[in-house]
C-alpha cells in the first residue's frame, strides 16, 4: 500500500509539474493577446487621426501627394486587416491553451483526491491492524495472569 501511495505522490507532483507549465503557457499567450490588441487599437486610432488630418487640410495637394497618401491608406487598412487576423488567431490559441490547463488541473485535482483517498485507507487499514495487536495483547496478558493464578 505505501509503494502505491508513493506513485501516486509522484504522479501527484507530475500533474502539478504540467499545470505549472500550462498556466505559465496561459499566461504568456494571454500577455501576448493583450498586447496584439493594444497593438490593433493603436493602427486604428492612427488611422481615424490620419483619415481626419487628410480631409480636413486646406491645402491643394498635387496628384503626387493624393497617390501617395492614398497608398499610405492603403497600406494602413492592410496593417489593421493583418492584425486583427493576428489578434484573432491568438485569441483561439489562447482559448486551447485555457482548455489544456483548465484539463490539466482537473487531473491534479483528481489525482489528489485518489490520493488522500488512498492515504485514508491506509491508515483505517493501520488503525485496524493496531486494534488487533492490542486486543491481542490483552488477551495474552489475560491468559498470562489466568496462568500465573
Amino acid at each position: 500500500m505505501l509503494a502505491r501511495i508513493k506513485r501516486m505522490q509522484k504522479l501527484v507532483e507530475l500533474a502539478d509539474i504540467e499545470l505549472n507549465k500550462a498556466s505559465q503557457t496561459l499566461s504568456a499567450l494571454q500577455e501576448q493577446h493583450e498586447q496584439e490588441k493594444a497593438q490593433l487599437v493603436s493602427l486604428v486610432t492612427y488611422s481615424k487621426e490620419y483619415a481626419n488630418h487628410s480631409f480636413n487640410q486646406t491645402i491643394v495637394l498635387t496628384p503626387i501627394q493624393l497617390q501617395t497618401r492614398y497608398c499610405f491608406g492603403d497600406k494602413l487598412h492592410q496593417a489593421i486587416e493583418a492584425q486583427t487576423e493576428q489578434v484573432k488567431r491568438l485569441e483561439e490559441v489562447a482559448d486551447k491553451a485555457r482548455e489544456e490547463w483548465q484539463e490539466k488541473k482537473v487531473r491534479k485535482e483528481s489525482l489528489l483526491a485518489l490520493l488522500t483517498k488512498l492515504k485514508q485507507t491506509h491508515q483505517v487499514e493501520m488503525n485496524k491492524r493496531e486494534q488487533r495487536m492490542l486486543d491481542e495483547l490483552a488477551a495474552q496478558k489475560v491468559i498470562a495472569n489466568r496462568a500465573n493464578k
